[in-house]
């Protein structure tokens, strides 16, 4: 089975809003996130903490679809991966690891699940576009033990991504919605100008 992640604890407090409730193609960026990855992913993840009530209300009902609450959630994204890594079955072959403000479509998460068993060689799977890494990453669940260990102080995904930097596999892409990060209201108005001129291309 492949299980997703979405991060979505965070107090958003360069933004000065939930980045979770900002309109996304019409609909609340943590519904339309979440059902993004239930498309590709038998369990989708999305962890709560700031503002958890208001975003818990915009999930959809899906079975696939299971929030959680990252009481610790002031601690740092660390904690968040935790948290969510414990609630992920032993049955599970893949991870997705997606945060709400890196918009993440169907097509390219399912491209990168191909992507990874293609190559079984690789522990993680990263889109690129232009030699630039993008979101979301896909992690073997053979990695699954040291992401429900992931800490803050040993500087959290960033250190799991290192140890296997030889054990990566990048898929190129032409998606150019992987690059976005909408931490800033700036950020915010660029990405929904790149969805418009996508939608007119």
């Amino acid at each position: 089975m492949n299980a997703a992640i979405l991060l979505a604890a965070g107090a958003s407090t360069r933004m000065g809003r939930p980045k979770a409730l900002l309109d996304w193609h019409g609909r609340p960026l943590a519904r339309w996130q979440a059902e993004q990855l239930a498309e590709t992913c038998d369990l989708v993840i999305p962890v709560l903490g700031a503002c958890a009530a208001e975003i818990a209300a915009v999930l959809p009902q899906h079975p696939a679809i299971r929030p959680t609450l990252n009481r610790a959630w002031q601690r740092g994204r660390a904690s968040s991966i935790r948290t969510a890594a414990r609630q992920v079955p032993e049955t599970a072959e893949t991870i997705i690891i997606a945060s709400v403000d890196q918009p993440a479509t169907a097509k390219t998460v399912r491209k990168l699940l191909d992507h990874l068993q293609r190559h079984p060689d690789a522990q993680i799977a990263v889109p690129r576009q232009n030699g630039r890494s993008g979101h979301p990453a896909a992690f073997r669940a053979t990695l699954l033990p040291e992401l429900r260990q992931v800490s803050e102080r040993g500087r959290g995904l960033k250190a799991i991504r290192q140890r296997h930097a030889a054990a990566t596999t990048f898929l190129e892409t032409d998606d150019p919605t992987i690059l976005l990060d909408l931490n800033t209201l700036t950020d915010y108005e660029r990405g929904t100008q790149m969805l418009v001129a996508l939608h007119r291309s």
